[in-house]
């Protein structure tokens, strides 16, 4: 259990100090309307990536930080499909580009759908198994900013890999700050949420559509 005042995990027994966590101020202001601010929410995004705790409760409470994720997202997706056409330049092929924007169209549309109904299932398991404190949409909003962990993939070799351990931090960070769980609970949630994950999209890869050639 988590204590309501001072923020500490305790099993039976807790001795409050009755001092509450602190909070910085950017948190206690309220949600910021829509507005134009790719830098900033680039910066919060990269805050995510490199485990800033404050940055991931700012974004759970700002709804740019679905606009701006999306965005996010949107390149993340872009970058295999930018590779695959600098290949076909260097190898002399004609990448039909009607063709190859279809394909991204589809497979921004299938990421996200994926997480959504990743994000669901990990929070009505939260819920059930942990007392969740955090809603969907503030999971949401913050999961979504922390997508930029999909562009390691420009990372030679080990990409993919890292791609798949930075969807799991990131979804553990969401589940420990937005949604008050313990931090090894949160984490085994998360682990077992996107191992799941990541198994079924080998499948849909191997069984779908077919890659341009």
């Amino acid at each position: 259990m988590k204590c309501d005042v001072c923020g500490q995990e305790y099993g039976l027994s807790h001795n409050c100090s009755g001092i509450p966590p602190l909070v910085t101020p950017e948190e206690l202001a309220p949600p910021p309307g829509l507005r134009f601010a790719p830098l900033h929410y680039l910066d919060q995004a990269a805050k995510i990536m490199t485990w800033d705790d404050a940055a991931v409760r700012q974004a759970s409470k700002d709804n740019n930080s679905l606009i701006y994720g999306l965005m996010i997202l949107a390149i993340g997706t872009a970058i295999p499909f930018v590779f695959l056409v600098l290949r076909d330049v260097r190898l002399g092929y004609t990448t039909p580009a009607g063709l190859l924007g279809l394909r991204y169209a589809q497979t921004l549309a299938y990421s996200i759908a994926w997480i959504v109904a990743q994000i669901g299932l990990s929070h009505v398991l939260a819920k059930a198994l942990f007392e969740a404190k955090g809603s969907f949409l503030e999971i949401m909003r913050a999961y979504m900013l922390g997508q930029m962990y999909r562009w390691l993939i420009i990372v030679p070799i080990v990409g993919t890999m890292l791609v798949g351990l930075g969807g799991i931090a990131v979804l553990m960070m969401v589940f420990e700050e937005v949604d008050g769980i313990e931090r090894m609970k949160a984490f085994g949630l998360a682990a077992a949420i996107g191992i799941t994950f990541w198994v079924a999209s080998i499948w849909v890869i191997k069984n779908g559509p077919h890659p341009i050639r």
